[in-house]
């Protein structure tokens, strides 16, 4: 039975993986950083404010020197550790659970949306909860052997390989400390104490160089602080009881296993919090620290203004929560059974996983949002000679990535595009309002790709934020318009605008900028849409009247 589980846990990923969508926006964010710089330039602060771990980022950049720059080889590295993780998670849960609590907890990470998905996005989340099993084994070795000091070495080794390669294994380290303390007090061996307090140094030490170092910055950068304002759960802050029930909500959306689709997503923490309860009731009061913890303690470095609470944000926990949750639907199994007898234990704990496995299953036939390779493809093999391209603030960073010859790369050139859609530049892809647009302004935001005209479309003042969704709703005055004009003024009788997921609250950005250009005399003549990429041919009169007032539909 688990091996027909992992084997359908791998096609899972493999499937994805195989799958090769294109990269979407932050996965694009990230990659062109790898893809453009050496190896060196990876220690300083990130394109678009991304922060990953330097061995993650330097792993990565290696296989793109190795085998080329593209999907396959950005995502071999996340999907590798999606497919260790359901291996891992196998012999850490036999460790500490009962063997049908095992098996759920199996089933349940096989099939967990969110894994599967990043096991094949190129981001460090799916190392993150690799490593995190990886010390909550080497954590639980060692609960049951205080006294040999090779399981010592062994934590010791492996947290601080986590340490350095994730960037959450600090809390599961913590959760791992206060275990083996909770350990040492019950069995009455209190010298353990300062051997303990002499691996969480150590840890923190390791964690605090490179943070001082590398990663502080980028993560303290003005426009992170301000976009991740709404997650953060200091004491004092506005609407804090409506934000710690988002956090909730996050943290609960990562852990589900297909509950939140049919009314169900408290029931989700509430499982959890049964199955903590009862492995404490055990007498496996380590136990339930080690899984527990590293999964609240993100929750007090928010409260301290230090770590923002999101779903992906809290995916290194997602193994460690499920591991848990498998015990509390044992329980429920369990007590249903006694209740109703005929109701077996098994088929309960098969109903009760079973929304997961269908929602992980219905996902091979949904590809993601944003397939911007095709979208470049279509359009490379369509465009002419003097054809010109407009291309959306919100879809820079895809179509940087799928547009530019990374056989010949014009370094200069990608450096200053990633400048100008990064934050705090006029083309930023989630830009905060500047008020009204003064007329010619992104005229500037102009480059050349193999003799095409390229603009980069201006910010429209649109940003979304966690918390506060879109704010303000509108687009800024006068935006419209005056990226209408630049499309319209760009030096070509054709010109192509490139368009990707532009709507919010009822409102599209993209139909507004095209009802925009259709005012400024320009005609609609080819049209493609693939997912949530779109893209548009766009001709004007050569000598084009232009009327002395426009006004912006709002």
């Amino acid at each position: 039975m688990h091996l027909a589980v992992i084997a359908i846990g791998f096609a899972l990923r493999l499937n994805h993986f195989l799958r090769k969508d294109s990269l979407w926006g932050d996965e694009a964010m990230l990659a062109l950083s790898i893809a453009s710089r050496p190896f060196e330039q990876l220690l300083g602060p990130l394109a678009y404010g991304q922060v990953a771990p330097v061995p993650f980022l330097w792993a990565e950049r290696l296989l793109v020197v190795l085998f080329g720059v593209n999907e396959g080889s950005l995502r071999a590295l996340p999907f590798l550790a999606g497919i260790a993780l359901c291996l891992a998670i196998v012999f850490v849960a036999r460790r500490m659970l009962r063997p049908e609590e095992a098996l759920v907890a199996l089933v349940l990470t096989a099939f967990s949306p969110i894994l599967v998905r990043y096991s094949a996005e190129v981001k460090s989340y799916s190392l993150d909860a690799l490593l995190a099993v990886a010390v909550v084994g080497a954590a639980a070795a060692l609960i049951t052997r205080m006294d040999n000091w090779r399981s010592w070495g062994l934590l010791a080794i492996v947290g601080t390989v986590a340490i350095l390669s994730s960037l959450t294994a600090l809390f599961v380290c913590l959760g791992a400390a206060v275990a083996l303390a909770a350990q040492a007090f019950r069995q009455e061996r209190l010298y353990l104490l300062p051997r303990i307090g002499l691996l969480g140094l150590l840890w923190a030490t390791l964690f605090a160089l490179p943070y001082d170092l590398v990663y502080r910055f980028p993560g303290n950068a003005p426009y992170m602080r301000r976009f991740w304002e709404g997650a953060f759960l200091k004491v004092g802050s506005p609407h804090l009881l409506a934000r710690a029930k988002v956090a909730l909500s996050e943290t609960s959306q990562a852990i589900d296993p297909g509950w939140a689709l049919l009314g169900l997503r408290w029931a989700i923490l509430g499982v959890v919090l049964l199955g903590t309860i009862t492995l404490w009731r055990r007498r496996q009061q380590p136990y339930a620290l080690l899984l527990l913890v590293p999964g609240i303690a993100p929750f007090a470095a928010s409260a301290l203004g230090m770590y923002p609470i999101a779903t992906r944000l809290m995916l290194f926990s997602v193994p460690l929560f499920i591991m848990l949750m498998a015990v509390g639907i044992l329980c429920v199994a369990r007590k249903v059974n006694a209740f109703m007898p005929a109701a077996r234990q098994r088929w309960v704990a098969a109903i009760l996983v079973l929304p997961g496995v269908t929602t992980a299953i219905a996902s091979l036939f949904f590809a993601r949002d944003q397939q911007m390779r095709p979208l470049v493809q279509a359009l490379m093999g369509r465009w002419r000679g003097g054809d010109a391209v407009y291309v959306f603030h919100r879809v820079v960073p895809p179509w940087l990535f799928y547009s530019t010859n990374w056989a010949a790369p014009s370094v200069g050139q990608l450096d200053w595009a990633m400048r100008i859609s990064g934050p705090g530049g006029l083309g930023h892809e989630n830009g905060p309002s500047r008020g009204s647009r003064l007329p010619g302004e992104g005229r500037d935001l102009l480059y050349h790709l193999d003799g095409h005209p390229v603009l980069l479309g201006a910010s429209s003042g649109v940003q979304g934020r966690p918390m506060f969704g879109y704010v303000p709703s509108l687009p800024d005055s006068g935006w419209a318009s005056n990226e209408a004009r630049r499309i319209r003024d760009a030096p070509a009788s054709r010109i192509w605008v490139v368009l990707g997921n532009a709507s919010h609250e009822g409102l599209d950005l993209g139909d507004v900028l095209l009802d925009a250009t259709q005012r400024e005399g320009g005609r609609l003549t080819f049209r493609v849409s693939l997912q949530d990429g779109r893209l548009y041919a766009l001709e004007f009169p050569r000598s084009p009247s232009i009327p002395k007032d426009h006004e912006e539909r709002r």
